[in-house]
């Protein structure tokens, strides 16, 4: 408990730290000096270059007590459900239309009717401003809707009420839209883990959609996601991506940034699994699709990108042969890393960059230089190094490096089943085409012995590196 707050706490920034101070501060939501104590206490130690001692934070507290663990886990523990508290009220903060509800519903509760017929203005004009109507939208017009009725129910004003219709169609298209996302979901990742997944009435949504096309045209949230939904689940309709990329350029400035990255990782799936599909045209429209994506700022969430976005971002301008570009990218958007994996993603994606460039000598004098911390790094690393020694006949070192790599995989617990798989198969077939170039450099080789790798090519999987192993495979056999 205490570990999870601390660790939570850390992360925190400055300004938010202050802010929770003054939280802690407020009597209304806590009434324990000693939190009060504590959280100075460990701010204090924050700011200096140590990590936090628990022994002189509680002296800070308690002076010359001696040291009680079990109470100050206790007070660590308030001081989480304390953070949580915070979190929420941020949250909360965050939603307008959602403090009017749960305003209104008091109001009501209390059957003070002249404040709540006020309140039920604000809450009206909260949503008549929203720029985007998606599924929380049409969850908060619902509730209004259910407010506005549920007041004159209370008030006895029986009788037709426009209210309760309103409500229904609101949370239709709460219904609709949220069916369509989930449906969106569903389809991406079946397509990325051949995962099975029952979405029900989902014809029928669609169905109800191509019958009221008016309908259809005045809800632009649902059309995305129909577009969306196209995508996947008729990927040979070669229009769906072009619309879905339209539709989101043409409600760009409307869209709630935290929807755009979530559409937008729609479109960049699509050209993934296109692209591994042999479509070598969508690398480059992946490219042109990040470079977009990092001008507007879409890909940054919390002053953060994440390291596989980050190392997507530089494959795709491998791939492309956008090498400067891509080292340019590198060294202006590192900082958005988090500080713990930054040294391993870097490096090794900067190895990666001179690998490709064929500048094995900068590519390996990076690799030697760093530790790699984690596994996934670590063994990728090992590849670039590999393939180096392959291009270049290093093949004493190649073979030694083999066996230290395959030992490692075997010792790995870190690293799914999948990747250990994929990765021991390269290491296998490497291992087959380093002793053919062992071979044809002494004599000539029989061609049954190319037929016999690329038979082996061809058959293993999973299998990394495939696309190198090929080109290697070609290239000996000319």
């Amino acid at each position: 408990m205490k570990g999870i707050f601390l660790d939570m706490y850390q992360k925190t920034s400055l300004k938010e730290r202050k802010a929770f101070i003054q939280f802690v501060d407020s009597p209304f939501f806590n009434q324990n000096p000693n939190l009060q104590r504590l959280i100075r206490a460990l701010e204090k130690q924050l700011k200096g270059p140590k990590s936090i001692d628990k022994h002189l934070a509680y002296q800070e507290c308690f002076g010359d007590e001696p040291f009680n663990g079990a109470k100050y886990d206790n007070l660590i523990s308030d001081l989480l459900h304390l953070w949580y508290n915070y979190l929420t009220q941020i949250g909360l903060n965050r939603s307008p239309a959602m403090q009017k509800q749960l305003l209104v519903r008091y109001l009501l509760d209390q059957e003070w009717f002249d404040p709540c017929s006020a309140q039920l203005g604000k809450f009206a004009k909260i949503l008549q401003a929203s720029s985007w109507q998606d599924q929380q939208y049409w969850q908060a017009e619902s509730q209004y809707q259910y407010l506005e009725d549920q007041q004159k129910i209370i008030q006895n004003k029986r009788g037709y009420s426009p209210h309760l219709q309103l409500r229904n169609d609101a949370l239709d298209r709460y219904y609709h839209l949220e069916k369509m996302r989930i449906a969106c979901d569903m389809a991406s990742r079946s397509n990325a883990v051949n995962a099975t997944y029952n979405n029900l009435f989902m014809e029928e949504i669609i169905q109800w959609y191509h019958h009221n096309p008016s309908s259809f045209r005045e809800f632009p949230a649902f059309q995305l996601y129909y577009a969306a939904y196209q995508l996947f689940s008729a990927p040979e309709n070669s229009t769906a991506y072009q619309d879905l990329k339209i539709q989101l350029e043409l409600h760009l400035e409307l869209i709630p940034i935290d929807e755009l990255r979530h559409l937008y990782t729609y479109l960049i799936n699509y050209a993934v699994q296109q692209s591994n599909s042999g479509d070598n045209h969508f690398y480059q429209e992946l490219f042109e699709l990040y470079r977009f994506l990092l001008e507007k700022s879409i890909l940054i969430k919390n002053d953060l990108l994440t390291q596989w976005t980050f190392t997507n971002i530089i494959t795709v301008g491998i791939r492309t042969k956008n090498y400067v570009w891509t080292e340019q990218f590198i060294q202006e958007n590192n900082h958005f890393l988090l500080p713990e994996v930054r040294p391993n993603v870097v490096t090794y994606n900067l190895a990666n960059l001179h690998f490709e460039k064929k500048d094995y000598a900068s590519a390996l004098r990076m690799l030697h230089n760093v530790e790699f911390t984690d596994s996934f790094y670590h063994l990728s690393a090992k590849f670039i190094q590999l393939k180096i020694y392959y291009v270049l006949r290093e093949t004493e070192a190649l073979l030694t490096l083999i066996q230290t790599t395959r030992r490692f995989l075997q010792r790995n617990r870190q690293l799914s089943t999948y990747q250990k798989k994929s990765s021991l198969h390269f290491l296998s077939l490497l291992q087959k085409l380093t002793q053919v170039m062992i071979h044809q450099s002494l004599y000539q080789v029989p061609k049954a012995h190319y037929h016999k790798l690329k038979k082996d090519y061809l058959q293993m999987s999973p299998l990394a590196n495939k696309q190198w192993l090929e080109e290697m495979i070609e290239e000996l056999n000319h």
